[in-house]
């Protein structure tokens, strides 16, 4: 399924392919008792490891991954990596944390679409799950409104994941005007429109630039380019750098 396409609420007729990644036993029967309720939602794939999902999510297809990260933090954002690249188009659930802003943080750090709490009611695993499904980002939206979360991913970012990496290239001018959109929360039809370039050209811009630099997705780039001086908060939109509320 486009996820790009879809409505928020999948339609009756349609499936969510959902492969989940948990290791504990236990909490992982209650997971799959909740999601087995949900006629729209067909589990594909129950491993409990990231390397089981590796090796199932190219046959697999699944619309949305769900994954528990109650592992280190590095751990977890190599593994997330190493599932993007194998399901570029999925949405990635993670559970797992607190309702807090180091979780919120931590998962954004790891390449989240989503984040749902280890406490959450089983209904708000579902609506996150929906939600990715349909298109959306809710842990890019969180962070649209919460520059403060920002600026502590990319402090993360300086000491972790990018402390012994050289310099990558610059990227070119119609990639920074990508980025800066990208920031500002626009999607790639949205970012097509404002270019006047094709929506697969946004795609292409993207691809070739998380390759370059090293990023498994839109957030990372956004930080990496912060950290390199190549984006600023003047950049950006008075939207994003005072927004309402």
């Amino acid at each position: 399924m486009a996820r790009t396409t879809r409505p928020t609420v999948p339609l009756p007729d349609e499936t969510i392919r959902l492969v989940v990644v948990e290791p504990r036993t236990i909490l992982g029967l209650g997971v799959r008792e909740i999601l087995d309720r949900e006629a729209d939602i067909d589990v594909v794939a129950y491993v409990a490891t990231t390397s089981e999902a590796i090796a199932v999510v190219d046959d697999a297809a699944p619309d949305v991954v769900l994954i528990d990260v109650q592992q280190p933090t590095s751990e977890a954002a190599d593994a997330t990596r190493r599932l993007r690249k194998g399901a570029p188009d999925s949405g990635f659930v993670v559970m797992g944390g607190d309702d807090d802003d180091a979780s919120i943080v931590g998962a954004a750090e790891v390449g989240a679409t989503a984040h749902v709490a280890a406490m959450a009611e089983p209904s708000e695993l579902v609506a996150a799950i929906r939600r990715v499904a349909g298109g959306e980002d809710p842990l890019k939206d969180e962070l649209i409104a919460r520059p403060d979360l920002v600026e502590r991913i990319v402090d993360g970012m300086r000491e972790s994941i990018f402390a012994d990496r050289e310099p990558a290239a610059m990227i070119t001018p119609r990639e920074l005007e990508i980025l800066v959109l990208v920031a500002a929360g626009s999607r790639n039809r949205e970012i097509a429109e404002e270019l006047g370039v094709t929506e697969q050209t946004v795609k292409n811009h993207l691809s070739i630039m998380f390759h370059r630099l090293g990023v498994p997705n839109r957030t990372h780039a956004v930080m990496y380019a912060a950290r390199q001086g190549w984006l600023v908060l003047d950049d950006l939109p008075e939207a994003v750098r005072h927004p309402a509320g």
